[in-house]
């Protein structure tokens, strides 16, 4: 049996401090661009493209460092602890 027949399981310890310091360090870039930060990481994170980035402040290539899986899982992991569940 491989591996990809198993349940696997992620380690988001040091991962998770990469993304908040890539999402702390991008969201002041887009909005001091005038854009709604939530959703061009939404953009981004769905479709990967990296046009919803802005290029100011090096966040474009800050962005691409993100493991887009992770985030989508750190941000379910965050809601799930604020809603209780």
């Amino acid at each position: 049996m491989s591996n990809l027949d198993k349940t696997m399981i992620f380690r988001l310890d040091q991962e998770s401090e990469l993304l908040n310091e890539i999402i702390t360090s991008v969201v002041p870039a887009l909005r001091e661009q005038g854009y709604d930060a939530a959703r061009q990481l939404a953009g981004f994170i769905v479709t990967g493209e990296s046009n919803y980035i802005t290029s100011a402040n090096n966040a474009r290539a800050t962005m691409a460092k993100m493991d887009r899986l992770l985030a989508v899982e750190q941000i379910l992991n965050d809601y799930f602890k604020l809603k209780g569940l």
